[in-house]
């Protein structure tokens, strides 16, 4: 939906459930962020504040910059904030500190950057970083993942207005937004809704049926750089008593201090300490926690800030990192924190991988041989690794089988028994002399 017909029906629907008329005023930009599987930010209103600044502290390092609260940054930090959701951020600094957004909610880029947030407003991206876009009443804001070089075109549901009854027929239209806004049809898109699932014709446009209730209207379409789906979801079409009989945006809407005080946050969301002990000393170490579908953990050595460690007390250090960060992952599991919890027979292990331990999901007696996150072309690579290990063990006449696992969002190479990983290792070393 446009950002004028979203906000008007918000405010449309703001009356009927006593939302102070605040909250919807003219003063309001709409704001949702998407990821590569789920709506992250759910779409709401808010106002846009008119002075005041936030001064984002980077926790990797300390280095802040401050940021007008009428900006793309904070204007997402202080919204998702309000709707209890979680923002990680990065400072880098190209001659001046400029904030980076690396995690929405659960979700985060990962660390390879195979995909990155992008912000766009109007439909248009942005051509300045986020800390320099200016937000201003009736924008339309919109983050969603992309993969540097391949057309990622955004998705639009337009949806009717009309009332509707229980049982009756309507038409959503759906239409997709290149980089520069320029509008074209939103042909081959599934379209949910109530249970039934229908994909868009050459006219854009998807026929369903009025279910009793308020259900989602999703869209939904591969993204082509192999990183999950585009997605776009109008509040729902359906019937319910004392509610308006309409398709519309469900009226959630933030209030933000006009005049702020300045604000400091230091968040790189879903952060996790782990510590290990070396000559008495006690080293620490933050590391993201693991969202599903997104990069690995790894610990490296470098990582390590001790100056005082030799190379292979660094390496030592991390590997007892490791070994803690799985422990307190495989606890938080089993508190039934649902983004960590594994398949049965599966535990987040600490495993070395060249030259740096990662924290992985595997199985007893498994060793890992490769690990990236979970896109196609990612899956396709480790396929192939496979492939290799296995001739490698054919000619080393070892009595172990390399695999490709999808497992926790992760495309990985499993060798079993974990004990032939040594013997593999010895074989090629030798193989390469």
């Amino acid at each position: 939906m446009t950002s004028i017909s979203r906000i008007a029906r918000a405010a449309a629907c703001a009356s009927l459930l006593a939302i102070p008329a605040a909250a919807v005023a003219n003063d309001t930009a709409s704001i949702r962020a998407e990821g590569p599987n789920s709506t992250v930010l759910p779409e709401r209103s808010a106002n846009v504040p008119t002075g005041g600044t936030t001064t984002l502290v980077d926790p990797s390092n300390g280095e802040t910059t401050v940021v007008p609260n009428n900006r793309g940054t904070s204007f997402l930090v202080r919204t998702a904030e309000a709707a209890g959701i979680s923002i990680g951020f990065r400072v880098y600094n190209f001659g001046t500190p400029s904030a980076l957004i690396t995690r929405i909610g659960s979700v985060a880029s990962p660390s390879d950057w195979s995909w990155s947030w992008k912000l766009k407003v109007n439909h248009r991206q942005t051509s300045v970083g986020s800390d320099d876009v200016v937000i201003s009443p009736g924008d339309t804001i919109l983050w969603m993942p992309s993969v540097y070089g391949v057309p990622d075109l955004e998705l639009e549901v337009v949806a009717p207005t009309a009332p509707r009854a229980v049982g009756e027929a309507f038409s959503v239209r759906i239409d997709r937004y290149d980089d520069n806004a320029v509008r074209t049809t939103g042909n081959g898109v599934t379209v949910t809704y109530g249970g039934q699932a229908v994909t868009t014709g050459a006219d854009g446009t998807a026929t369903l049926t009025t279910v009793p209730g308020w259900s989602d209207v999703v869209a939904t379409a591969p993204h082509p750089g192999g990183i999950g789906s585009i997605r776009d979801s109008a509040r729902a079409c359906g019937f319910a008593p004392g509610r308006p009989e309409e398709c519309g945006l469900d009226p959630i809407a933030a209030r933000l201090p006009d005049l702020a005080p300045n604000a400091d946050i230091a968040s790189s969301v879903g952060l996790i300490r782990a510590s290990a002990t070396v000559g008495g000393r006690a080293i620490t170490i933050e590391v993201p926690v693991p969202g599903r579908g997104r990069g690995p953990v790894s610990i490296s050595p470098d990582d390590v800030k001790d100056d005082s460690l030799t190379p292979r007390e660094r390496r030592g250090v991390a590997g007892k990192l490791a070994s803690a960060l799985a422990a307190d992952l495989n606890a938080r599991a089993a508190r039934g924190e649902a983004s960590l919890v594994l398949p049965t027979g599966v535990t987040w292990q600490a495993a070395w991988l060249s030259g740096a331990p990662y924290v992985a999901p595997l199985r007893r007696g498994e060793s890992l041989m490769g690990i990236r996150t979970g896109g196609p072309r990612n899956t396709a690579a480790i396929q192939q690794r496979v492939q290799g290990f296995n001739a490698h063990l054919d000619r080393c006449d070892i009595d172990a089988t390399a695999s490709a696992v999808r497992r926790h969002g992760y495309a990985m190479t499993t060798l079993r028994p974990a004990a032939a990983r040594t013997a593999l290792v010895d074989c090629v070393s030798g193989e390469a002399s």
